[in-house]
Protein backbone atom coordinates (compact mmCIF):
# COMPACT_ATOMS: atom_id res chain seq x y z
CA UNK A 1 0.00 0.00 0.00
CA UNK A 2 1.59 3.28 -1.02
CA UNK A 3 2.04 6.14 1.45
CA UNK A 4 -0.78 8.27 0.00
CA UNK A 5 -3.29 5.44 0.23
CA UNK A 6 -2.11 4.54 3.74
CA UNK A 7 -2.59 8.19 4.66
CA UNK A 8 -6.18 8.25 3.35
CA UNK A 9 -7.07 5.03 5.15
CA UNK A 10 -5.51 6.20 8.38
CA UNK A 11 -7.28 9.57 8.20
CA UNK A 12 -10.63 7.81 7.84
CA UNK A 13 -9.91 5.43 10.69
CA UNK A 14 -8.67 8.15 12.99
CA UNK A 15 -11.48 10.51 12.11
CA UNK A 16 -14.06 8.07 13.32
CA UNK A 17 -12.05 7.13 16.40
CA UNK A 18 -11.29 10.67 17.49
CA UNK A 19 -14.78 11.87 16.75
CA UNK A 20 -16.11 9.32 19.20
CA UNK A 21 -13.45 9.58 21.89
CA UNK A 22 -12.50 13.25 22.17
CA UNK A 23 -15.86 14.82 23.05
CA UNK A 24 -15.96 12.78 26.23
CA UNK A 25 -12.80 14.53 27.37
CA UNK A 26 -13.53 18.01 26.11
CA UNK A 27 -16.85 18.86 27.72
CA UNK A 28 -17.01 21.90 29.91
CA UNK A 29 -17.96 21.52 33.58
CA UNK A 30 -21.47 22.79 32.79
CA UNK A 31 -21.92 20.19 30.04
CA UNK A 32 -20.77 17.46 32.48
CA UNK A 33 -23.33 18.61 34.99
CA UNK A 34 -20.81 20.16 37.34
CA UNK A 35 -18.81 16.99 38.07
CA UNK A 36 -15.37 18.56 38.40
CA UNK A 37 -12.66 16.08 39.45
CA UNK A 38 -14.08 12.84 38.12
CA UNK A 39 -13.65 13.41 34.37
CA UNK A 40 -9.95 14.23 34.77
CA UNK A 41 -9.39 11.09 36.85
CA UNK A 42 -11.39 9.02 34.38
CA UNK A 43 -9.38 10.46 31.51
CA UNK A 44 -6.10 9.59 33.25
CA UNK A 45 -7.29 6.03 33.93
CA UNK A 46 -8.43 5.67 30.33
CA UNK A 47 -5.10 6.90 28.99
CA UNK A 48 -3.13 4.55 31.25
CA UNK A 49 -5.33 1.55 30.45
CA UNK A 50 -5.20 2.34 26.75
CA UNK A 51 -1.41 2.75 26.86
CA UNK A 52 -1.05 -0.55 28.72
CA UNK A 53 -3.15 -2.27 26.07
CA UNK A 54 -1.29 -0.60 23.20
CA UNK A 55 2.07 -1.43 24.77
CA UNK A 56 1.16 -5.10 24.88
CA UNK A 57 -0.55 -5.25 21.49
CA UNK A 58 2.18 -3.33 19.67
CA UNK A 59 5.10 -4.72 21.68
CA UNK A 60 6.31 -1.20 22.48
CA UNK A 61 9.55 -0.46 24.22
CA UNK A 62 9.78 2.16 26.98
CA UNK A 63 10.77 4.93 24.57
CA UNK A 64 7.92 4.16 22.16
CA UNK A 65 5.39 4.04 25.00
CA UNK A 66 6.57 7.39 26.28
CA UNK A 67 6.41 8.88 22.79
CA UNK A 68 2.96 7.43 22.21
CA UNK A 69 1.74 8.86 25.50
CA UNK A 70 3.00 12.29 24.51
CA UNK A 71 1.28 12.07 21.11
CA UNK A 72 -1.98 10.95 22.75
CA UNK A 73 -1.93 13.77 25.28
CA UNK A 74 -1.12 16.41 22.68
CA UNK A 75 -3.81 15.05 20.37
CA UNK A 76 -6.38 15.05 23.15
CA UNK A 77 -5.49 18.62 24.10
CA UNK A 78 -5.81 19.76 20.49
CA UNK A 79 -8.97 17.72 20.01
CA UNK A 80 -10.44 19.28 23.15
CA UNK A 81 -9.92 22.77 21.75
CA UNK A 82 -11.49 21.69 18.47
CA UNK A 83 -14.43 20.00 20.23
CA UNK A 84 -15.16 23.17 22.19
CA UNK A 85 -15.13 25.13 18.93
CA UNK A 86 -17.53 22.60 17.44
CA UNK A 87 -19.86 22.90 20.44
CA UNK A 88 -19.86 26.68 20.13
CA UNK A 89 -20.56 26.41 16.41
CA UNK A 90 -23.46 24.01 17.07
CA UNK A 91 -24.94 26.53 19.51
CA UNK A 92 -24.58 29.32 16.95
CA UNK A 93 -26.25 27.19 14.28
CA UNK A 94 -29.08 26.22 16.61
CA UNK A 95 -29.62 29.88 17.53
CA UNK A 96 -29.49 30.97 13.90
CA UNK A 97 -32.01 28.34 12.84
CA UNK A 98 -34.42 29.36 15.58
CA UNK A 99 -34.11 33.09 14.84
CA UNK A 100 -36.26 34.23 11.89
CA UNK A 101 -34.10 37.37 11.59
CA UNK A 102 -31.01 35.36 10.66
CA UNK A 103 -29.82 36.49 7.23
CA UNK A 104 -28.63 34.39 4.33
CA UNK A 105 -25.19 35.90 4.87
CA UNK A 106 -25.22 34.61 8.46
CA UNK A 107 -26.09 31.13 7.19
CA UNK A 108 -23.28 31.32 4.60
CA UNK A 109 -20.83 32.31 7.33
CA UNK A 110 -21.95 29.38 9.49
CA UNK A 111 -21.69 26.97 6.56
CA UNK A 112 -18.15 28.22 5.96
CA UNK A 113 -17.37 27.76 9.64
CA UNK A 114 -18.50 24.13 9.40
CA UNK A 115 -16.06 23.58 6.53
CA UNK A 116 -13.28 25.28 8.50
CA UNK A 117 -13.85 22.94 11.44
CA UNK A 118 -13.76 19.91 9.12
CA UNK A 119 -10.46 21.15 7.67
CA UNK A 120 -9.08 21.54 11.19
CA UNK A 121 -10.11 17.95 11.95
CA UNK A 122 -8.22 16.67 8.92
CA UNK A 123 -5.20 18.82 9.79
CA UNK A 124 -5.22 17.39 13.31
CA UNK A 125 -5.40 13.84 11.96
CA UNK A 126 -2.57 14.55 9.55
CA UNK A 127 -0.49 16.00 12.38
CA UNK A 128 -1.20 13.00 14.60
CA UNK A 129 -0.30 10.53 11.88
CA UNK A 130 3.01 12.30 11.31
CA UNK A 131 3.76 12.27 15.04
CA UNK A 132 2.81 8.60 15.32
CA UNK A 133 5.15 7.71 12.47
CA UNK A 134 7.97 9.47 14.38
CA UNK A 135 7.35 7.19 17.38
CA UNK A 136 6.07 3.93 15.88
CA UNK A 137 6.84 1.86 12.83
CA UNK A 138 4.33 2.11 9.96
CA UNK A 139 2.94 -1.33 10.91
CA UNK A 140 2.56 -0.30 14.55
CA UNK A 141 0.97 2.98 13.49
CA UNK A 142 -1.72 1.26 11.46
CA UNK A 143 -2.32 -1.33 14.19
CA UNK A 144 -2.56 1.50 16.74
CA UNK A 145 -5.18 3.22 14.61
CA UNK A 146 -7.23 0.04 14.55
CA UNK A 147 -6.94 -0.33 18.34
CA UNK A 148 -7.97 3.31 18.72
CA UNK A 149 -10.98 2.71 16.49
CA UNK A 150 -12.02 -0.30 18.58
CA UNK A 151 -11.79 1.80 21.74
CA UNK A 152 -13.89 4.53 20.15
CA UNK A 153 -16.51 1.96 19.20
CA UNK A 154 -16.63 0.60 22.75
CA UNK A 155 -17.00 4.11 24.17
CA UNK A 156 -19.76 4.85 21.67
CA UNK A 157 -21.55 1.62 22.65
CA UNK A 158 -21.30 2.51 26.34
CA UNK A 159 -22.69 5.98 25.66
CA UNK A 160 -25.61 4.56 23.69
CA UNK A 161 -26.41 2.07 26.44
CA UNK A 162 -26.17 4.78 29.10
CA UNK A 163 -28.55 7.04 27.16
CA UNK A 164 -31.21 4.32 26.88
Amino acid sequence: MNRQRLHRVSVLILASALAAVAPAFSQTAAERGGREGRPQQSQERLIETFLDHATTELNLDVEQRSGLEQVLRETMDRRGVLARSQAQLRREIRDALSDPATTDEDFRRLAGAILDVRRQEVELLDWQEGRLLEVLTPRQTLRFMLIQQQLAQRIDDVRKNRNR
